[in-house]
């Protein structure tokens, strides 16, 4: 991938690990089913995700989380006979021997890297602390493993810059790359396998990384990026948050609420792991549905209590994301629909233009979820607000898409009157295209050259834990994300995409930073 004359691949703050991360991490170091992380405070979102570097602060309850998770990690990897094993492979009454080959083993997997002799030394003085003061060597290996989950190392992806004030570009070592495509893709930690190819120089070669993202993609572990990209990218996490009015919508209940947001995560699985076209996601004429969706949807019951795909050809009400009730209903207040907020996502989201924030002090009735009382439509509502020359211009963009999806209610139910009022759903994007129906709009959005570009944007984002930066002539992510599109936009096949950021330039290196003190 030629970046062209621009030179500068970026850099990442070192990296703490989110929320997701961490139970991942400690899931496949420990072999534990705990979720420790849920406990910690809620990480921080840039540019739409919580794995984004610049954000993931520390904060003193971060650590007293961190402390009482190792804590309780290590005592029931003790307690476990398999976790036991699979950490203790000598007999402790070895003593200090054991304790050391113990560390030996779990060092360079928690730390993600080979350690030095030295490093281990560091920690081995707790053993040997304990045993002193008449603790057996197990007490004393307990704290020097309850150590290591508490060591920077551990709790921050390090990636290293030879000279930290340098700006000349240098590729990351392998362990760096092993993480950072295992955390793109598993939101975990490296494999044996991985580690291996680290150890061996040879996970930078394009050819093995094409090919470790064809055998990661094929793991269970691999729906980190339903649950944590499109989690986020697609709102599906939102879903958990909503509550719709139990007056206005008393069918809305969690057995609706989960089969909702398994429609939409087995859309996107379909686009990971089923060869889907991502601009499917819009148009797909089959979806995913179980008994109680379907009878939200009115669509004949498929016999099932958990999702199954459902064939829809020739459905005029029922087509791609737009009209699943996750999207529809995590866009609308609890009373009402909100074309603005409907609007805003799609332009936001799936065309990646994005729209300013309205003034503080602005007060809008469809902003505040508010029900009219003069018994004007939406649409009138809409265009009495933009006719204020202070708001002409974003809800111009917005308010018509958010105004073609008025066929759903605020839980996706389908209707054709609000208030009395038949609804008129046609309209036009920015660019002056027009639609006279929902899918119409679907299908103009799946062939805009600035879906196949946002799509690229935001796994990019997500797989570098960084925004893109934008507007610099030196710097490759413009015509990397460019050269991507161009190559999405050919089939839209996600698992290529994936492979084309993994061995793009800014992926596999970076550079220092020339601010005071440097950075990692």
């Amino acid at each position: 991938m030629d970046p062209g004359s621009a030179t500068d691949p970026g850099r990442v703050t070192m990296h703490r690990l989110n929320r997701a991360e961490y139970n991942n991490t400690v899931r496949d170091l420990l072999g534990t089913t705990a979720r420790p992380a849920d406990a910690f405070p809620v990480d921080d979102r840039g540019a739409g995700f919580d794995n984004i570097a610049d954000v993931l602060s520390l904060s003193v309850t971060h650590v007293d989380r961190y402390n009482a998770a190792a804590e309780a990690l290590i005592e029931e990897a003790f307690s476990n006979p398999d976790q036991r094993a699979r950490l203790v492979a000598c007999d402790l009454a070895q003593g200090e021997t054991c304790a050391r080959q113990v560390l030996a083993g779990f060092m360079p997997r928690a730390f993600r890297r080979p350690v030095a002799d030295a490093e281990i030394d560091q920690v081995m003085p707790l053993v040997n602390l304990a045993v002193a003061q008449g603790d057996s060597v197990e007490v004393g290996l307990k704290l020097a493993l309850k150590s290591v989950l508490l060591s920077p190392h551990f709790i921050f992806r390090v990636e290293l810059d030879p000279n930290p004030t340098s700006l000349e570009p240098h590729p990351l070592s392998g362990y760096e790359a092993a993480s950072r495509l295992s955390y793109f893709l598993w939101s975990s930690m490296p494999d044996d396998e991985l580690f291996a190819s680290a150890a061996a120089s040879t996970l930078l070669d394009a050819t093995v990384l094409q090919a470790q993202v064809t055998r990661m993609l094929q793991s269970p572990k691999a729906s980190a990026l339903v649950d944590n990209f499109a989690g986020q990218w697609l709102y599906l996490r939102g879903m958990d948050d909503v509550i719709p009015s139990s007056e206005l919508f008393p069918d809305f209940d969690d057995e609706l609420r989960a089969a909702s947001r398994a429609e939409t995560a087995s859309l996107f699985n379909e686009v990971v792991f089923g060869g889907l076209a991502a601009s499917q996601m819009l148009t797909a004429e089959f979806t995913f549905l179980n008994d109680r969706l379907a009878e939200h949807y009115g669509l004949p019951a498929p016999g099932s209590s958990q999702v199954v795909r459902v064939d829809l050809p020739g459905n005029t009400q029922r087509r791609g994301l737009l009209t699943q009730a996750t999207f529809l209903t995590v866009t609308s207040y609890p009373t009402s629909t909100s074309p603005v907020l409907r609007g805003k996502w799609v332009l936001d989201e799936l065309l990646c233009q994005p729209v300013p924030a309205p003034p503080a002090d602005l007060e809008i009735p469809d902003l505040q979820g508010e029900v009219d009382t003069t018994g004007a439509t939406v649409r009138e509502l809409l265009a009495q607000h933009r006719a204020d020359p202070i708001c002409s211009t974003c809800h111009s963009a917005m308010d018509p898409i958010g105004l073609g999806l008025e066929n759903y209610d605020a839980v996706g139910e389908y209707r054709t009157e609000d208030r009395g009022n038949a609804i008129d759903v046609a309209g036009q994007l920015p660019d002056g295209r027009t639609f006279t129906n929902p899918m119409e709009l679907a299908e103009l959005i799946a062939t805009d050259p600035n879906f196949a570009r946002c799509v690229v944007e935001k796994l990019y984002t997500y797989a570098l834990g960084r925004a893109p930066v934008k507007n610099v002539a030196s710097h490759m992510d413009a015509p990397v994300i460019t050269s991507l599109a161009e190559q999405f936009s050919d089939g839209f096949q996600l698992p290529a995409l994936v492979a084309g950021i993994v061995t793009a330039p800014t992926f596999v290196n970076r550079r220092g930073d020339d601010t005071v003190g440097g950075a990692l």
